[in-house]
């Protein structure tokens, strides 16, 4: 069973109500981000060490106008998830932009 398909057996599809009880009627931030999250793995994920090591490979080829989320989809999708590494990056992308 997928992720997705976990989380929406668990806690039921956008259109049900959820049920009464453990569950509140409308979850905190916090636990909508972290289902987000959750909802949004993939069988293959790169971890934040395996991110940084491409990084500055990902940040050279998005400033000379290649398509990284095609070229590098792995890392595009851990920057999309995940705050420190995605600051990381912008980081690098502002140094680079600066330099050229």
């Amino acid at each position: 069973m997928k992720m997705k398909q976990f989380i929406q057996k668990i806690f039921g599809s956008k259109s049900q109500k959820p049920p009464s009880g453990d569950i509140p009627a409308k979850p905190s931030r916090k636990m909508q981000t972290m289902m987000e999250m959750l909802s949004n793995t993939r069988e293959e994920e790169l971890t934040c060490d395996e991110v940084f090591a491409l990084l500055d490979q990902f940040t050279e080829l998005a400033a000379q106008g290649e398509d990284v989320a095609h070229l590098m989809p792995l890392v595009q999708h851990h920057l999309d998830m995940c705050d420190d590494c995605r600051d990381e990056y912008k980081v690098l992308e502002r140094i680079v932009a600066n330099v050229t």
